[in-house]
């Protein structure tokens, strides 16, 4: 018995997130995706709903930081349990993002336990960074920590000279 509960903490205690590939997600037309077919990249993957006072304020910022890096694959995600209450948000709010949906369970499986969670996941598929709540996303601190992760080091070093 004693082995048995040392073994359940010691798995509680050490439980990480480390690797994303059985993360799926669809886009407003129902096609599923899996991170598994973009493994070899570095991606960020951001986590809204649109009923989250804490994201609907984060959006416009990170919107504009998605929009300010292209060159950066980012996959932005609602929670939403309808497409529709998203889809009005992003209009309402004038955001050019694509519309993609996921449910709280798989994003809980991420390590995504309150919202808005930002991940990086590596280019192996691990998760190397988890950002838990709301960021500043117009800051160039958070902003080269994330890029350093996300680009190689030299594009990264290029892009900080260009601000």
């Amino acid at each position: 018995m004693i082995r048995w509960i040392a073994a359940l903490m010691l798995a509680l205690f050490t439980w990480a997130p480390a690797h994303a590939a059985d993360f799926k997600w669809m886009d407003e037309s129902g096609t599923t995706y899996s991170l598994d077919t973009l493994k070899g990249q570095p991606l960020l993957i951001h986590f809204w709903a649109s009923w989250c006072p804490s994201c609907r304020a984060e959006m416009p910022a990170f919107a504009a930081w998605v929009e300010k890096h292209p060159e950066v694959k980012t996959l932005s995600i609602s929670l939403d349990q309808s497409a529709a209450h998203a889809t009005a948000f992003l209009k309402e709010t004038n955001i050019n993002i694509p519309l993609l949906l996921s449910d709280e369970n798989q994003a809980r499986n991420l390590g995504a336990q309150a919202l808005p969670t930002t991940l990086i996941i590596a280019a192996d598929g691990s998760i190397s960074q988890l950002h838990r709540g709301p960021r500043d996303w117009s800051s160039e601190a958070f902003s080269d920590q994330l890029l350093k992760s996300l680009l190689p080091e030299v594009e990264s070093m290029h892009l900080h000279t260009q601000r």
